[in-house]
């Protein structure tokens, strides 16, 4: 049967976006295997051809339009007239008109969002064919194989699709306790310098919230290294506090150093040090004096480097709100 020259119909157009392509041409394929006939874009449109007119026949030769649903295919201008043709013939979906295929997950839209699809996103090769040809055959969605049982493994599967490479399963249960890995200097290193990190960007991301909730503020961040930064606050244009934050000094490379106003040289007023408890790593304040509630209310000495950056920025601005 040449679709092309107008002779007979087809069961199936493939309606899919150009990012989704290797999508239609496995559901195109799958379908054919099963004695379906499919028209799809990749295999019988041919150059010389009037893409517009080629569209408009395939859809009208078609006797039910497969969507293939993704983000990008809702967002197209191009697919809306393929799956409205198929919509208008069928607008209560009592013939099947519309077959959508979900291959990415996405939200359809008005008249698209009732309209029952078959879901094969995160699903194995076997189990997404099975999936798409029930929904291609009309009819009930008996399996043709006994289920697994719930909560079952099921066995790996060869993957020859755009799908995920492995079969979901449940993870297997050691028969060993976790053995304690002893830190090491590097495992100390690394995690100082991602401390440093989560304190510079949360000084950023304040010092920026603060200028859009008090049009009267302003503010100025200046990495001197990729491991030391100086930010100060301005109302009205007066300064009304400033930091110096740095990783490492004459107290020990892995230590994260603050320094309140404008103090010259090495001097700070804090010196948050890696510590470690239960074998896992943490920041000890060495100079908190439980003078402000944060300090009263949490343990200086086994800090976060979330509650760190909250630390040091509650002791910057402490001046500014007095």
């Amino acid at each position: 049967m040449n679709w092309s020259l107008g002779i007979g119909m087809t069961d199936f157009f493939i309606s899919y976006t150009g990012v989704d392509r290797a999508w239609a041409e496995w559901i195109a394929f799958t379908l054919e295997e099963e004695g379906f006939t499919t028209v799809v874009q990749a295999w019988d449109f041919r150059p010389g051809g009037n893409f517009v007119l080629e569209m408009q026949r395939a859809a009208s030769t078609a006797d039910r339009t497969v969507m293939v649903l993704s983000d990008d295919y809702l967002r197209s201008e191009m697919a809306a007239p393929e799956w409205a043709s198929a919509f208008v013939q069928d607008p209560q979906g009592l013939e099947q008109k519309l077959l959508p295929i979900m291959v990415r997950a996405c939200q359809p839209p008005g008249l698209l969002k009732p309209i029952v699809q078959v879901r094969i996103m995160g699903m194995d090769e076997a189990t997404a064919r099975d999936a798409i040809l029930a929904g291609a055959r009309r009819t009930r969605a008996k399996p043709s194989a006994r289920p697994l049982l719930p909560g079952s493994i099921a066995a790996p599967r060869h993957k020859e699709f755009p799908g995920p490479d492995t079969v979901p399963c449940q993870p297997v249960r050691s028969v060993l306790p976790k053995l304690k890995v002893p830190l090491t200097d590097v495992d100390r290193r690394r995690f100082a310098k991602s401390a440093f990190a989560t304190i510079r960007a949360a000084f950023g991301a304040n010092l920026e919230q603060a200028v859009k909730e008090d049009g009267r503020l302003d503010f100025d961040i200046t990495d001197s290294t990729a491991t030391d930064f100086r930010a100060e606050l301005f109302l009205d244009g007066a300064s009304k506090g400033a930091c110096r934050v740095w990783l490492g000094g004459m107290m020990g490379d892995n230590n994260i150093c603050f320094a309140e106003g404008r103090i010259s040289g090495d001097g700070c007023n804090e010196i948050l040090t890696p510590a470690t408890s239960d074998d896992e790593l943490s920041l000890s304040a060495t100079m908190a004096m439980g003078f402000s509630d944060f300090e009263r209310q949490t343990d200086m000495k086994r800090l976060t480097p979330e509650q760190a950056a909250d630390y040091l920025w509650e002791r910057f601005t402490r001046g500014f709100r007095r």
